[in-house]
This record gives C-alpha cells, sequence and structure tokens, in this order.
C-alpha cells in the first residue's frame, strides 16, 4: 500500500506523457560507470527492508493517531436498548395515526422515564409516557412524539397534535454500533469519532504498533550541538532539530547527538545508540570521500548496505543499510540534501515501522504556473514550491525561489516532484504537491 499510494502520486504526470518508450534507454545513458538506484526502486527497498517493531496494549484516551494491530471489535451494542432521540411522549404510532395539530388525539400520561432508567410497566392503548432524549423506549410503545407537538394540558393528560409512525424518533438496540462488528481494521488510523465509537462499544484498551525509537547522529568536525560554543569555521547542528522536529511532529520518539569525524568516535556513537533505538539516522559523512567516514565505519561493523546513492535530487548521497536487523539511514549532510533524503525515504520507511502504509506528507493537485525542467529523464527532481489558492479556491502551485537553502526549507510550503521518465512539466499541467505544512488553512 505504502508504495503504491507513493508511486500513483509521483508517476501520473510522466505516464501521461507516454514516456515508458524511452525510459530503459535513458536509464542505461544515467547508470553507466554508476551504481545509482533510481528513486522509486529505493523507496521499494526501504518498504520491503522495514517492518513494524512490535506491538502494545495502551488505554483508549492514548490512542489517538495511532494505527490499530488487530481488527478492533466491539464488545456490547449501542445502544443497548431502543431509545428516545427527542424529548417527547413515547406512544403507540397506531394511537397517533389521525393526530393533526387541528385535531389532537387526548392520551393519558401513565408516567415517565429517564436516561439511565427503566419503566416499569408496559404502555396500553390510549396512554403516553413522557420521555426525554436518550431514554429507553418503554415496553409496548413503538414512537416517540417530539415535545414540540405536545400539549400536557393537566399530570395526567398531554394533548398529541402530530401523527408518528413506527420507529419515528427511535435509535434502535444497536443502530450505532452491533457487537462483534469490526470498528477499525487492522492498520487503520484512530481519529477521535472512531475512538469515541469504540468506547460506546465497550473496548477500554487497543492493541496499536508501537512507535519506533530513533537515534540521529549528526557527523562532522565542523557541527557543533545547539547551545554549545561555536568555534570559528564551525556551525549548529540545524539538521539534528529539523529532523528531530519532523520526527515529533508524528510522535517518533527521538534522542540526538554529535560526533566527531573519527572512525573510532562514530563506532563508539553508533554503539551506544544501538540497544535501545530501533532505527538510527546520521547525518553528514555519507558521501564516500576520503573525509566520510559514515559508510566505511558501518562496513566494519558488518552493516549490510541495501543501496547507496539514489537518482534523487536533492538527497542522492543517501545510504541505506541494515545493522542488526535495525534500519539505518545515512543522510547528506547539506541542508537541502538531507531534507528531501530524510523526507521521501528515511521517513516513510521509519513511519512504517509504526503500523503506517501511507506517505507522510499529504498530496493535493494544484495547476503548475510556470515551466519546470528535471535535469534528467531517469532522475527524480523534488522542487520547493509555494502553494496557493486562487480566487476561485483551486490550489496552484509555483516554485520557491531564495538562495538560502535554510530559507527554503523553513519557508517554501510544498514541494514539487518531476519523476523519473518525464523531461518536464508545463505552465497550466494539474500536477500532484507535496504539502509541508500540518495545516492546508494555513496556505
Amino acid at each position: 500500500m505504502l508504495n503504491k499510494v507513493m508511486h500513483g502520486v509521483y508517476t501520473e504526470v510522466g505516464e501521461n506523457r507516454s514516456r515508458k518508450a524511452t525510459m530503459e534507454t535513458d536509464f542505461n545513458e544515467i547508470d553507466e560507470g554508476t551504481e545509482y538506484v533510481g528513486y522509486r526502486e529505493a523507496f521499494n527497498l526501504v518498504g520491503s527492508n522495514v517492518r513494524p517493531v512490535g506491538v502494545e496494549e495502551i488505554p483508549l484516551d492514548l490512542c489517538a493517531g495511532r494505527v490499530v494491530a488487530e481488527d478492533m471489535v466491539a464488545q456490547v451494542s449501542y445502544p443497548s436498548s431502543d431509545v428516545s432521540l427527542k424529548d417527547g411522549f413515547a406512544v403507540k404510532s397506531e394511537d397517533v395515526a389521525d393526530a393533526s395539530r387541528r385535531r389532537p388525539v387526548r392520551l393519558r400520561v401513565a408516567g415517565s422515564v429517564f436516561a439511565g432508567s427503566k419503566f416499569e410497566g408496559e404502555v396500553q392503548r390510549g396512554n403516553a409516557v413522557k420521555v426525554c432524549s436518550g431514554a429507553p423506549i418503554p415496553l409496548g410503545a413503538d414512537a416517540v412524539v417530539s415535545g414540540e407537538f405536545c400539549e400536557e394540558v393537566s399530570p395526567e393528560e398531554v394533548y398529541i397534535r402530530a401523527d408518528a409512525e413506527n420507529g419515528r424518533n427511535v435509535l434502535r438496540a444497536g443502530g450505532e454500533v452491533k457487537a462483534g462488528a469490526t470498528i477499525v481494521s487492522s492498520g487503520g488510523r484512530l481519529v477521535p469519532g472512531y475512538l469515541g465509537l469504540a468506547a460506546a462499544a465497550g473496548i477500554s484498551c487497543v492493541s496499536i504498533y508501537r512507535r519506533p525509537r530513533v537515534a540521529v547522529v549528526g557527523v562532522g568536525d565542523e557541527v557543533v550541538a545547539p547551545g554549545a560554543e561555536l568555534r570559528p569555521g564551525q556551525l549548529y547542528a540545524s539538521n539534528l532539530v529539523t529532523i528531530a522536529a519532523w520526527l515529533a511532529s508524528f510522535n517518533v520518539p527521538c534522542v540526538t547527538s554529535v560526533v566527531r569525524d573519527n572512525e573510532a568516535d562514530i563506532k563508539k556513537e553508533l554503539l551506544s545508540h544501538l540497544p535501545g533505538v530501533d532505527a538510527i539516522l546520521t547525518s553528514g559523512g555519507a558521501w564516500g570521500s576520503e573525509r566520510d567516514l559514515v559508510i566505511g565505519t558501518l562496513d566494519g561493523l558488518g552493516w549490510r548496505e541495501v543501496f547507496h546513492h539514489v537518482r534523487m535530487g536533492p538527497g542522492k548521497g543517501i545510504a541505506f543499510g541494515l545493522w542488526e536487523d535495525k534500519p539505518v539511514f545515512c543522510l547528506p549532510g547539506g541542508p537541502a540534501s538531507n531534507e528531501m533524503a530524510f523526507l521521501q525515504l528515511a521517513l516513510p520507511g521509519i513511519l512504517r515501522m509504526g503500523g503506517e502504509d501511507r506517505h507522510p506528507l499529504l498530496t493535493v493537485s494544484a495547476r503548475l504556473t510556470e515551466n519546470l525542467k528535471g535535469r534528467h529523464r531517469a532522475w527524480t527532481e523534488f522542487k520547493d514550491a509555494t502553494l496557493s489558492r486562487d480566487r476561485g479556491g483551486n490550489y496552484t502551485v509555483e516554485l520557491y525561489r531564495n538562495r538560502s537553502r535554510l530559507q527554503a526549507i523553513a519557508s517554501a510550503n510544498s514541494l514539487v516532484c518531476i519523476p523519473e521518465g518525464t523531461e518536464s512539466l508545463r505552465a497550466g499541467d494539474i500536477v500532484p504537491v507535496q504539502v509541508l505544512v500540518p495545516r492546508l488553512d494555513d496556505i
């Protein structure tokens, strides 16, 4: 499901232009002399090499936004008996069949019943029982006349000024949910409305996928943890903060640290995190030069590299593999490459470990306001963009232009993708756009 969602989004435009005939030739051209994998292949490889980290059972009120690990089945029916949907009078429908404002029907009030109580006895012909919303329907009654059509002339008498067929204003037992019915299937997300329904159905605890625990390690002599002293030539580890913030927005717990460009130190830092987490992200030192030590260190620790370098821009330097059966994502250090590698490959993989089957970024369709050209047909290219609405309320999208990469990461509210097999997009095309802000109302 995860792969289908993502690939459906980012192949639509290209496939509409009959690109398949040239794909194989283009891929061969770009792959010659390299071991780069395509973005879609990399996405599939991540999806096939990660798995849910486990299941836990937690109270219902702590489950909002979580993913169900097994079918959530109603324990009881709700309501447990027929109940009134209105304040009014419970009647036999045949007694009020001819009732109207001009010709009201006079009935004897046999008693009253409220929510949480029960009427003792049975409603006989010519009688009515006063009820409130949520009260159980008395035995013998089959309809409720709303109070606005009833006139109590005395404590013992009421005039009914409207008819009510069998079942009027009555919620039948099990009308909301029946015992044994599946409320949310395994893999479904728990939104507040479902949690309320589950509570009504007698469920108090839910079996859900556990969220993975993640370590994020910044690598580089020049990288300094925020708050520490900054020396000439050094910079604060902004990538770590951005990644941690994204993880926190999906309620994924993480720990962060910074380590020097030293193989022994990198090895020690990775080993210190391994026992307590389910996945590791590194930031920087992933490209493969003599100063990029992360991959070599992981090789020495016996990890299994799945891929290194992806035909994706920015973010091509990403590596992914398994170490002690735990996923490790080695992200490039440049802010733009770091962000894109994380959002497009690492974050979907991490969320899949928590039972997710969707891409983490909401996608909407928008009209492109300018021509866009990609670097090569065999590459997938993501571009910072600004999503907005026109006067008709329709989405439009244009490139976000700022030479500062950190400013772009902070201010661009969306991403446009030129997918593999597509050379360019044209102004006026309706394209899928990934949204980077939490609420569409903010656009």
